[in-house]
C-alpha cells in the first residue's frame, strides 16, 4: 500500500497493522450496522406515529363535520328566529294600538252613555 506521505515509495504494512486496521474497519462496519438498525427502528415508529395520527385526523374529521353542521343549523335557526322576532315585535304593536283603539271606543261608548243617561235625567226632571 502507499504512504499517502511525502515519499512516492511504497510502505509495507506488518500483519499486526493489517489486523488492526481490519479490526478498526471491522468495528466501523458494526457501528454503522447498529445504527442502520436504530435507524429502521425509528423509522418504523415514525410510520406507526405517522398511522396513528392519520386515524386521530379520520376520528375528529368525523367529530368537525358534525360541529360544522351544528353550526350551519344555528345559523339557520337564528336568522329565522331574528325574523320572528322582528315580526313578533310587528305583532306586539298591532295588538297595543287594537287595546288602545278599544280602550277609546269603549270610553266614547261610556262617554255616550253617560251624556244620554244625563239627557234623559234632565227631561225627566223638567
Amino acid at each position: 500500500m502507499l504512504d499517502l506521505g511525502q515519499t512516492n515509495e511504497p510502505v509495507y504494512y506488518g500483519s499486526d497493522q493489517v489486523q488492526r486496521t481490519n479490526e478498526t474497519q471491522l468495528r466501523d462496519v458494526e457501528k454503522r450496522d447498529g445504527e442502520l438498525h436504530q435507524l429502521e427502528t425509528d423509522i418504523v415508529h415514525l410510520h406507526e406515529i405517522h398511522r396513528d395520527f392519520a386515524e386521530l385526523v379520520n376520528d375528529h374529521g368525523s367529530v368537525i363535520d358534525n360541529i360544522e353542521s351544528s353550526v350551519s343549523q344555528t345559523e339557520t335557526h337564528v336568522t329565522a328566529g331574528a325574523k320572528k322576532l322582528g315580526q313578533t315585535v310587528e305583532l306586539q304593536s298591532a295588538v297595543r294600538r287594537k287595546k288602545i283603539l278599544c280602550g277609546l271606543i269603549v270610553f266614547i261608548i261610556i262617554a255616550i252613555a253617560i251624556i244620554i243617561a244625563v239627557v234623559f235625567a234632565t227631561k225627566k226632571k223638567s
